[in-house]
């Protein structure tokens, strides 16, 4: 379906020339006449534009949604392993269940962009999504080796994301997040940088992160 419909803007300028009442349509300008208002001048522009329900675009744009995801989370991951490698061992074992430590916080963002790209995937092909609860490590657990595991298979996962990702995903189905509800796997997968970047801002804050 495609429907046209107009928007009306104003805007007040302060330059010498004088006013034009103009209409841009498909991208071209044409002045419908002027008259001189002084140094503030109103020009009212009305624009046409042309909406598809179904734009023909629609599997390059999800393409190239996924590849940009990739990437983003990509380099998020990479930012949270160079603070793991510059920590000492001491500081990857620390912290509690209430108070969560560097090794804790890696741990569960691996985890999580492990976890929310199948669910995402899984969501667009028409599967089941799995286990969709919050994990939360215990400081005991979390090794420097375990980290790079950790961080291996959450990229082999966003490689699986950009490779079998379907050009025409079910948007429909849903599984429940533990904080924001159903969502369906855009909203998965939208929130992975997200996730990172909260993580990572409080690391660098030296704060810990409701996220």
């Amino acid at each position: 379906m495609v429907s046209d419909f107009e928007i009306p803007a104003t805007y007040s300028s302060s330059s010498a020339y004088p006013a034009c009442f103009a209409r841009i349509l498909h991208e071209r300008t044409r002045c419908r006449g002027a008259r001189p208002l002084g140094p503030q001048r109103r020009i009212i522009v009305t624009v046409t534009l042309r909406v598809a329900d179904e734009p023909p675009d629609r599997p390059e744009w999800l393409r190239e949604t996924i590849r940009l995801l990739v990437e983003s989370t990509t380099d998020e991951r990479a930012h949270l392993l160079a603070i793991v490698d510059s920590a000492p061992e001491a500081e990857l074992s620390a912290g509690s269940d209430d108070d969560w430590g560097l090794g804790q916080v890696a741990a569960h963002a691996l985890i999580v962009e492990r976890g929310v790209t199948l669910i995402g995937l899984r969501l667009a092909t028409g599967a089941e999504p799995g286990p969709t609860g919050q994990p939360r490590p215990a400081a005991s657990a979390t090794t420097r080796t375990g980290i790079a595991a950790l961080a291996a298979r959450a990229a082999a996962t966003c490689d699986r994301l950009r490779a079998d990702f379907p050009g025409e995903p079910d948007a429909a189905r849903t599984a429940r997040h533990p904080y924001f509800g159903d969502l369906n796997c855009f909203g998965w997968l939208l929130m992975l940088p997200i996730h990172y970047k909260g993580h990572l801002a409080a690391l660098r804050a030296g704060r810990p992160s409701a996220l």
